[in-house]
Parts: C-alpha cells; sequence; structure tokens
C-alpha cells in the first residue's frame, strides 16, 4: 500500500471511530479493542491504531497503562467549563473574520442549515437529537471554514466535538433558542458587521453553557 492511500485509509477510519464516540455508539469510558475495532471496519490492525492515536490527542479516547485504549469519559463540570471558556475566546474572533469574508454560498449553507435544525422536535427521538446536534456543528464549523483560517476552523471541529458528547445527555430544550441565536448570526454575517457577529456569537455560547449547566443541574 502507497503511503498516500494508507493516510487516505486511517483518514476515514479515524473520522468512522470519532463519530461512533461523538454518537455515544461508543459509550463514554468503553474500552476500545484494536482488533475487534478493525474486524467491524473490515481493515487491518495498523490504520485503527493510527487513529485511536489521534483520537487520543484530540482527547476523545484515553490511553491507559497496560490496559489500551477506552473511550473518554463525558466532560466534568470543570471540564466543561474550560471548553466554553476556549469557545469564547476562538469562536466570536471566527465570526467576526468571517463577517467580512463570507459568500452568498457560505450564506446559502448557514441557512439551510438553520432550516434543517429547525425541524427538530424537542420531543422526538434520539436519532433527531443527532441530527441537530450534527447540524449545529456544521453551523459554526462553517462559519470558521468561511473566515479562511484552517487552523481556527480545525481547533473549532475539535472542540464542537467534545460540546456534542456533553449534549447528548443534556441536550433537552435547546433547539428553538439555539435557533433563534443562530438566526441572529447569520443576520450579522449578512450584514457584513464583524463587532455584530462576534457579539451575537458570543451571547450565543454564554447562552448555550448556561442551559447545558441548567440541564445537568436537573439531571
Amino acid at each position: 500500500m502507497t503511503s498516500t492511500r494508507r493516510k487516505v485509509l486511517t483518514e476515514t477510519v479515524y473520522d468512522l471511530i470519532r463519530q461512533r464516540l461523538v454518537d455515544h455508539e461508543i459509550e463514554p469510558g468503553a474500552k476500545l479493542n484494536i482488533n475487534s475495532l478493525a474486524i467491524q471496519l473490515d481493515v487491518s490492525p495498523t490504520p485503527v491504531r493510527e487513529a485511536l492515536a489521534r483520537l487520543e490527542a484530540d482527547g476523545l479516547v484515553v490511553k491507559r497503562n497496560l490496559a489500551g485504549y477506552a473511550a473518554a469519559p463525558v466532560l466534568s463540570a470543570k471540564a466543561l467549563e474550560d471548553l466554553f471558556e476556549m469557545r469564547l475566546l476562538v469562536e466570536p474572533a471566527a465570526a467576526a473574520r468571517a463577517a467580512t469574508r463570507i459568500g452568498e454560498a457560505d450564506l446559502a449553507v448557514l441557512d439551510r442549515l438553520i432550516a434543517e435544525m429547525h425541524k427538530a422536535d424537542e420531543a422526538s427521538s434520539r436519532q433527531t437529537l443527532l441530527l441537530f446536534l450534527h447540524h449545529d456543528a456544521l453551523f459554526h464549523e462553517q462559519i470558521a471554514v468561511s473566515g479562511g483560517n484552517a487552523l481556527m476552523a480545525d481547533t473549532l471541529r475539535r472542540l464542537h466535538s467534545h460540546t456534542h458528547l456533553y449534549r447528548l445527555y443534556f441536550g433537552k430544550g435547546i433547539t428553538r433558542e439555539t435557533c433563534l441565536e443562530h438566526e441572529r448570526i447569520v443576520e450579522a454575517l449578512r450584514e457584513a458587521d464583524p463587532d455584530a457577529a462576534g457579539l451575537a456569537m458570543r451571547a450565543h455560547i454564554r447562552r448555550a453553557q448556561k442551559r447545558l449547566a441548567t440541564a445537568a443541574n436537573a439531571d
């Protein structure tokens, strides 16, 4: 196998395992067996091992001495606070940057994602919640991508993986408020107003943090 094909295979395996982790198909704290995963994904153990090493760097899996890999546990209250502190540092800046660079095609993507999120019913199935959270993550990542800073976009993708993990446990009652806040962000982006975009994103993240903390305390 050429190095290019191997890299592509490892990337594919990484994406597949990452999605299973953030969707809780692999439960937080569950042990990860390299050979079992290789059989399930119909690949050799090597790309699985390489993918798990990347996921460890992302914080989605942990490596234990003499015990192999395990899925990372759900964030503690302190870890969640740290996560949102990072989001508050990066995402308003990403939104402000995007406001002066975003094009009509990117705005259309954001509108479509919000429309898909509006379809979610707060009382519906876990699968609907998963779709809502996927579209929410894509919304935030699209804004970062529209700003043209690849490192910022990659950082946010990693942060949103952990937010997604947490929200699967404490995600009730989030749809309507989230969509309205997203619409305010898009309005500022459409007006090419970096200050308004940054403020709208900051307000959204603070409210999202408060909603999650309230839901977690009530659970």
